[in-house]
């Protein structure tokens, strides 16, 4: 049964920091913990790389009993166990691949309340004897992670995680959380029905990801602009997307006869060689894997920088997921797609191989919206925010093709009246391969049959490339200066605009057709300081190369990952800030006490001996590196240390802002509003209760609260008011109650 306890923010930051090695929350994490801790059911939407696992694991070793964690794979589940003991948690896992010798110790320890997690997959939850097996240990709650997989409607439905629609049923008393990365409303609304969730603390967590910058390049010379892509992130991890099994094993082969280490993973592998392949990319035996969609979910690896997209992907949704699993470590990563109209046709035939008429035209509506993003002149993250139902702030994000080289911009009026030209003598029925092929001069049969090669504007374009004028028609189909009226039959239209132009009563302006190799794109440019990409201050390349060589041989000594020692951010953060001892390691995000004791000393013998044998490569980041602030985590709820999102919530308030103007004005949550007021009652800020009740209402809550016993907790209080109370109401009147108590 759940035992709900009081707990402040000061056990909460102890917990953070000396298990996590973390001094802050990412946003919505610490709300979504307080309201485990309070003992409500959960569902969250966060992004990939936006922390999930954190917030079960926090409140996991907070809370007596076990947590019982749902995930999907095995794979997952080694990795997820081995990196919670590497933090200092006990977890353990139930699965098909443990022997009869590690299950016993599983079941002692569970029978002996010793685990904090417990993994398993929902096919073993879905055995009646696991179920009354449960019902003897001490469970703190259920945490269902890839929580999507239970509706018919989300993007990998798994009929396995039916059966956990009877854990409310099962286990009435023990809180269920649930936890995905992408879901429409649509799902999200399905998961809480099917899962009988009661009276669940909502999460909808914003989907943009900061730390990724998105690029889309027509693809030409695939091979030759793959290898000049790669040659610019040599030793880095990635992952190449291809769309059939042929195509993963000929880049993959084409990759290794060009000396670039890389392996095949499709589900045509045996399951031997799929987890072969797996196991070198997770522990950066073999930096980059080319794959079909089936790798992914059971990936953990937190230091990919960059995942392409070498075929067009089949929706929107799939897009997002599989380029989240980039940069999960917040530090910077590039998604890299490469369109060519010739895929569209290949997506067409999977989707016409759809028998059922409805989803069929699903299907190809998605994948319509696949491609005006692929063609669009507009903000990539935009684009993708609003597919999500969210408003990104800004106009230009700074960290998309689009973006970043709309200053690159020149008049192309000239070559733009060429090609409307051509799209008007050839009657507006043709797409941009054939005008392009007019341009040119080129002398195809279809220029032929059609006695296209009789034109006045037969050629005009032959002292440029075709890759140029295939550049132009591209820019005057994202500004909307010719249409295609159906993105998946590519004909040509003109529009008003198209006619201003070609009368020379407007100018064209567009970013500078492509005549150079890929090497010069966003990744090689960051170095040189030409784009504001991701601003993060520099670091000792040499000193994290030494880093990054005594993290792979610790990794291989305890048979786990690299990152799960530590992640790029924590080894980036060492060789910018140069800790040189235990004191100083310690602030560096991602160092907590138990990996502190398993491995400081031998990071700090590295880092002390490079500093004796580099002092110019000391000197040089002292001169243009500030010391790493020094947190104090122990006083974490003191004023003095909130940090300065909280104060802008404060600050906000004394203007006279309600709750939800200020969740307007901050694109915040209500919970995430809440979550800061109640850290500043702690610290002792100055609230004024009449800005949130009137005194009857304040005095019928502390009725309900008084009902439920002394305690303040929320649940029985919200119990207590019959439905008249809801937990976001509580949690606020709680700050002020808790105010009069102290007085």
């Amino acid at each position: 049964m759940f035992s709900v306890q009081n707990y402040n923010s000061e056990q909460i930051y102890s917990t953070l920091s000396s298990i996590f090695g973390f001094h802050s929350f990412r946003p919505h994490q610490e709300e979504i913990v307080r309201a485990i801790l309070e003992g409500q059911d959960i569902f969250a939407v966060m992004p990939t790389g936006g922390g999930k696992s954190l917030c079960y694991q926090l409140p996991a070793r907070l809370l007596d009993g076990v947590c019982v964690v749902v995930s999907p794979l095995i794979s997952l589940m080694k990795d997820q166990v081995d990196a919670a003991r590497i933090n200092g948690l006990y977890a353990a896992t139930l699965n098909s691949t443990i022997t009869a010798e590690e299950r016993n110790a599983v079941g002692v320890a569970l029978r002996q309340n010793r685990l904090d997690l417990l993994y398993i997959s929902p096919e073993r939850f879905n055995s009646e004897h696991f179920i009354e097996r449960l019902k003897t240990l001490r469970i703190s709650f259920f945490a269902i992670d890839e929580a999507h997989c239970i509706s018919e409607w989300g993007h990998d439905f798994r009929p396995d995680y039916l059966a956990l629609s009877k854990i409310v049923h099962e286990f009435p008393k023990v809180p269920v959380t649930a936890f995905t990365a992408t879901a429409t409303q649509r799902v999200a609304n399905d998961i809480v029905a099917r899962l009988n969730l009661r009276n669940p603390h909502l999460t909808r967590a914003s989907f943009n990801r900061p730390n990724l910058f998105y690029r889309v390049i027509m693809k030409q010379e695939f091979d030759v602009q793959l290898r000049s892509f790669l040659a610019g992130h040599n030793g880095e991890s990635g992952i190449i997307y291809r769309n059939s099994r042929k195509k993963v094993e000929a880049t993959a082969e084409m990759l290794r006869a060009y000396g670039i280490s890389a392996r095949p993973y499709h589900a045509g592998m045996s399951d031997a060689d799929r987890h072969a392949a797996q196991e070198a990319f997770s522990r950066d035996e073999c930096p980059i894997i080319v794959a079909t969609i089936a790798f992914g979910m059971g990936i953990d690896k937190s230091n990919v920088r960059f995942v392409i997209h070498a075929d067009l992907p089949k929706n929107i949704e799939g897009y997002y997921q599989e380029t989240g699993r980039a940069g999960r470590d917040g530090e910077p990563a590039e998604c890299l797609l490469f369109f060519g109209r010739q895929d569209i046709a290949q997506q067409l035939h999977f989707v016409d191989e759809i028998e059922e008429e409805h989803a069929r035209e699903i299907a190809k509506e998605q994948l319509r919206q696949m491609v005006r993003f692929a063609e669009q002149n507009n903000c990539r993250r935009i684009s993708l925010l609003k597919y999500f139902g969210e408003t990104f702030p800004v106009q230009n994000c700074n960290s998309c093709d689009v973006c970043v080289d709309s200053e690159e911009q020149e008049e192309t009026t000239i070559p733009a009246q060429k090609v409307l030209s051509a799209i008007y003598r050839t009657k507006e029925s043709f797409g941009a391969i054939h005008l392009a092929d007019i341009l040119v001069g080129a002398n195809t049969e279809k220029i032929r049959q059609f006695g296209h090669d009789r034109l006045p504007t037969y050629g005009v374009g032959k002292d440029k490339s075709k890759n140029y004028w295939r550049a132009v028609i591209d820019a005057l189909i994202a500004q909307k200066i010719v249409v295609i009226d159906d993105p998946l039959r590519p004909v040509l239209k003109l529009t008003e605009t198209a006619w201003s132009i070609l009368r020379g009563q407007k100018t064209f302006m567009m970013r500078k057709p492509p005549e150079r190799n890929l090497t010069e794109t966003r990744t090689n440019r960051v170095s040189d300081a030409k784009i504001p990409f991701y601003d993060l201050k520099p670091f000792s390349k040499p000193l994290f190369a030494k880093l990054r060589e005594l993290r792979t041989e610790l990794a291989r000594a305890e048979n786990v990952p690299p990152y799960i020692v530590f992640s790029d951010r924590t080894l980036h953060e060492i060789a910018r800030y140069f800790p040189r001892n235990a004191k100083e390691l310690q602030q560096i995000h991602g160092v907590g006490q138990h990996k502190f004791a398993a491995y400081g000393q031998r990071f700090l013998e590295v880092i002390n001996k490079f500093c004796e044998q580099n002092p110019d490569e000391l000197k040089l980041q002292q001169n243009h590196q500030p010391v790493k602030p020094n947190i104090e985590t122990s006083t974490q709820s003191s004023q003095s240390t909130l940090s300065s999102s909280f104060l802008e919530t404060y600050r906000l308030l004394h203007q006279g802002k309600t709750i939800d103007e200020i969740v307007t004005e901050r694109q915040l949550t209500r919970g995430t509003i809440i979550s800061h007021l109640e850290k500043l009652g702690e610290s002792g800020a100055e609230l004024s209760v009449d800005q949130f009740f009137v005194p009857e209402r304040l005095a019928q809550i502390k009725k309900w609260f008084r009902a439920s016993g002394e305690s303040l907790f929320l649940k029985p209080a919200v119990e207590a008011s019959e439905g008249k109370l809801d937990f976001e109401e509580a949690r606020l009147a709680r700050i002020f109650l808790r105010k009069e108590i102290k007085k």
